[in-house]
């Protein structure tokens, strides 16, 4: 037995309609990448599809099964590799062109649409430095390819201003070059937040914020005496008197080993990870009226996970093996199974 992953549709659609709104008319693309942050990509699109001008994922795969699923909005795909770029583009979807060995892979492809990535701050993805920009620029016009967009990722609300600024410069650039103006792009959920500019939004945090909650089972009881100790190596030294309880899940599962201090609950009551073990989790502080076969909230949507630096995202996407992920709409909970059917006609 592992996790149950619970997923709000309610809240998506909730939370795609503030994005919206947000927006103020600027171009949308809802990021659904590593299967919509372990949301379930084609599900988030079905339900917010009518709310985004685009979607965003990583790779062709994740793409075409967007596709085979009946998402009829533009999709781009942001981090396609120079081998398969040129079939992005001839599949009809939007590739993110971020190296001169991508550019020179779209040699054979004119006409093709697609979003230029230019590195800021990052130094991640894209062409850096304004020679790198000229080039690109060049390279575009020169193979005739339909630009749609120039891109940044801006890493941090910190590197705002910065890389703002970087990014303007270079777009001049590149427009210069390429012989016409362009639209820009670099606010994510961050930049949604903090006002940035620019002419279109890529969100991906804000869509899922408070949709996921994992719960465990408990499958046994326990006690510990002050000073005795819990877990592999005793990586667990009970403080005081307390129950136990061991839940299912473990970090084959997703509750990763520095997860250990994390707040779980039952009923409004307050316990911790004591100890992660591969296919179970030790949790300390455990109330006399906890029983075995008691549902116990591992995540509750929104809560740091322990001492670990994992932050949201990881957290989110944390949750795999033996985790069954189901969907909660309008007050009830479906399989993925049930769900799926109920939205495409089948499985």
């Amino acid at each position: 037995m592992g996790l149950d992953a619970i997923v709000d549709v309610n809240k998506i659609r909730e939370n795609a309609e503030k994005i919206r709104k947000a927006a103020a008319g600027k171009r949308l693309t809802l990021m659904v990448k590593a299967d919509a942050y372990n949301h379930g990509a084609a599900v988030v699109a079905a339900v917010t599809k009518d709310v985004a001008d685009a979607f965003g994922v990583a790779t062709s795969e994740e793409a075409a099964a967007l596709k085979n699923a009946g998402i009829s909005v533009p999709i781009t795909v942001y981090s396609p590799s120079p081998d398969d770029i040129a079939a992005v583009a001839e599949k009809g979807f939007v590739p993110v062109v971020h190296s001169a060995e991508c550019m020179e892979a779209l040699k054979g492809c004119p006409g093709a649409t697609v979003d230029i990535k230019i590195d800021t701050t990052m130094n991640r993805f894209g062409f850096r430095g304004e020679k790198a920009v000229e080039q690109a620029a060049e390279a575009a016009r020169d193979i005739g390819l339909n630009v749609r967009t120039l891109l940044t990722h801006i890493p941090d609300p910190s590197f705002q201003s910065e890389s703002a600024g970087i990014f303007e410069c270079r777009k001049r650039t590149f427009e210069r070059v390429y012989g016409r103006k362009l639209p820009g792009e670099y606010a994510a959920s961050d930049g949604m937040l903090n006002g940035a500019g620019g002419d279109g939004y890529r969100i991906g945090r804000l869509l899922y914020e408070g949709a996921m909650k994992v719960y465990g089972r408990v499958l046994s009881k326990g006690f510990l005496k002050k000073g005795e100790h819990a877990g592999y190596g005793g990586v667990y030294t009970a403080d005081e008197d307390t129950g136990t309880a061991v839940v299912s899940g473990g970090y084959y599962d997703g509750v990763r080993r520095d997860y250990r201090g994390a707040e779980v609950t039952f009923g409004g009551r307050v316990m911790c990870v004591a100890a992660v073990c591969m296919d179970v989790t030790i949790v300390a502080h455990a109330p006399e009226e906890l029983k075995v076969g008691d549902s116990v909230t591992v995540f509750d949507g929104h809560s740091p996970m322990g001492g670990s630096d994992a932050n949201i995202y990881e957290i989110l996407t944390s949750f795999k093996g033996r985790t069954k992920r189901k969907y909660l709409s309008n007050g009830q909970i479906y399989t993925e199974e049930e769900y799926i059917r109920a939205l495409f006609g089948s499985v």
